[in-house]
């Protein structure tokens, strides 16, 4: 409330444009910091509401903090706050008392949600940088390392759903290198993280090849072309 008032205060302040320029400026980048702050408190309550609700199963829980996520992208915030502001959330999804199979579900809907939003709205540059953020929310959260690495491989794969490009998933890695974890947790999760691709990269490769079977092309031929194309880009 407190935040709210001193928020409200400074908006008129800076509408009546009784301060030099220079005032307004530090004023309006002060005034953005208390909403950002305040947003991050709203949204976070309304993920924790959505986690312990005991009459929601899983799918409900991820169809609803997805559609959080949405509006978080399409706010009018700045990507980094974006970044933030999703963080939070995978951080406190990954440090709920949910079991680790449906926390991982949850954190797949986050990775597919951000991987599809609209390019127009949210440059590929912004899109990984918030997607480092999503991750590095799952790699700093109070939860054990095995559940970690479950929940950085539901990141990817939900990545993989949305079809996000490699930009996207690399994005992942430079989550958990910006975590603030030790190297031999760094390591487990970025194997984590190759494991999810490989696994999602033969699952694509399997798709295109049964594709192909009917138009009279070498079955090994396409496979390998494609397998090793997509390789590359991991």
């Amino acid at each position: 409330e407190k935040q709210k008032l001193l928020g409200s205060v400074l908006k008129k302040g800076v509408e009546a444009q009784v301060l030099s320029p220079a005032q307004q400026q530090l004023m309006q980048q002060h005034l953005d910091k208390i909403m950002a702050e305040q947003t991050k408190k709203d949204t976070i309550k309304k993920v924790n509401d959505i986690l312990f609700d005991p009459l929601s199963n899983t799918e409900l829980k991820t169809t609803n903090i997805q559609a959080i996520i949405s509006n978080v992208l399409d706010g009018p915030a700045t990507a980094v706050v974006k970044g933030e502001i999703i963080q939070e959330i995978t951080n406190t999804v990954a440090g709920s008392s949910l079991e680790a199979q449906d926390k991982a579900t949850i954190v797949k809907g986050v990775g597919e949600t951000i991987a599809t939003h609209s390019d127009t709205s949210l440059s590929l540059a912004n899109k990984a940088l918030i997607m480092a953020s999503a991750e590095k929310g799952i790699a700093e959260s109070q939860t054990t390392l095995p559940d970690r690495e479950l929940m950085t491989k539901g990141l990817v794969d939900g990545i993989y759903e949305g079809k996000g490009g490699p930009e996207i998933t690399k994005a992942v890695s430079s989550g958990i290198d910006n975590s603030n974890i030790n190297d031999s947790e760094k390591e487990a999760l970025k194997k984590a993280k190759d494991a999810a691709s490989e696994t999602a990269l033969d699952r694509d490769t399997q798709n295109l090849t049964e594709g192909l079977k009917g138009q009279n092309i070498e079955e090994h031929k396409p496979h390998d072309d494609i397998y090793n194309k997509a390789r590359e880009v991991i």
